[in-house]
């Protein structure tokens, strides 16, 4: 999976400069309503109206490219590695850099609650501070339809461990989807929390987990449409079809070795390869820690 290398955030908020000033900065998140642990994905973008080449570089003590993260009652989000470094970079004049990241793999969101996130940037030839506006993201719980503890097998990363398979319906404002969560609660990390797509209210998706115990699910996208995942134990997505209600409606079939296929149905085209599309997206390969009771 893709790791996503950036520094975290500046310290000294009152030294923080107006948006119209030598460097334009902002943020867009797509998203502002997201289920508890789903990746929160951020693009910076930085414009050059210097009139001149910028080099941003951190300081002894400051990096120049993080976040200033706020829950809802003003309590500062810390990040995960506060020493953090990054190269320098000059951007030529009237240029721009974008940067996309996952804000989970940098800072401790997961839990439940309103965050107030702006993004910093921090000129050390001025030592002077450049941000976005500010961006709010909600996390919920979703609705928990689905769940079975299984052991790590001989072979896979984290042999001998167990992982909770879990699925969750999540309302957003068009419709309500289906999320698939993999965690080990005893080593208290989250491997992915991957949205599935759509699902239609009152119909569950099938779930059935197989010899090696990766999870199969088979759920409703739409009429006589049904979308098949296969989900490894470690958050990634092994496997991702669609198929169409022909004379046999499709459904998940376990032979007596274990392995689970679909049965009736007819295939349609393949979806993306696993990792170049929305359903793909996991945490990352740092998993973000659960909250301590």
């Amino acid at each position: 999976m893709r790791r996503y290398l950036l520094p975290l955030f500046a310290v000294l908020l009152g030294l923080v400069q107006p948006l119209h000033a030598q460097l334009q900065v902002s943020m867009e998140i797509k998203r502002h309503f997201l289920m508890v642990y789903e990746p929160i994905m951020a693009t910076v973008t930085v414009k050059n109206l210097a009139g001149r080449d910028v080099t941003l570089a951190d300081s002894a003590t400051q990096s120049w490219f993080g976040f200033q993260i706020n829950r809802a009652d003003g309590q500062l989000v810390p990040p995960l590695d506060p020493n953090y470094r990054l190269s320098p970079l000059t951007v030529p004049a009237g240029q721009t850099i974008r940067r996309t990241l996952m804000l989970n793999t940098l800072f401790p969101i997961h839990e439940l609650g309103l965050y107030r996130i702006r993004a910093t940037i921090y000129y050390s030839a001025m030592d002077k501070y450049f941000q976005s506006a500010l961006s709010n993201v909600e996390l919920s719980e979703g609705k928990t339809i689905w769940q079975q503890t299984v052991g790590v097998p001989d072979g896979v990363e984290g042999a001998g461990g167990t992982r909770r398979l879990s699925l969750l319906s999540f309302r957003q404002a068009d419709y309500t989807y289906l999320y698939v969560r993999v965690e080990d609660v005893d080593g208290g990390v989250v491997y992915a929390a991957t949205s599935l797509g759509r699902v239609i209210a009152g119909l569950d998706p099938d779930a059935q987990v197989d010899q090696q115990n990766n999870l199969h699910v088979l759920q409703v996208g739409g009429a006589k449409t049904y979308v098949y995942s296969c989900i490894g134990l470690n958050g990634e997505v092994l496997a991702r079809d669609t198929y169409f209600s022909a004379k046999v409606r499709p459904a998940l079939r376990r032979d007596a070795a274990g392995r689970v296929t679909v049965y009736g149905g007819q295939l349609q085209a393949p979806d993306p390869a696993p990792g170049s599309g929305k359903a793909a997206n996991k945490l990352s390969d740092r998993p973000v820690p659960l909250p301590k009771d």
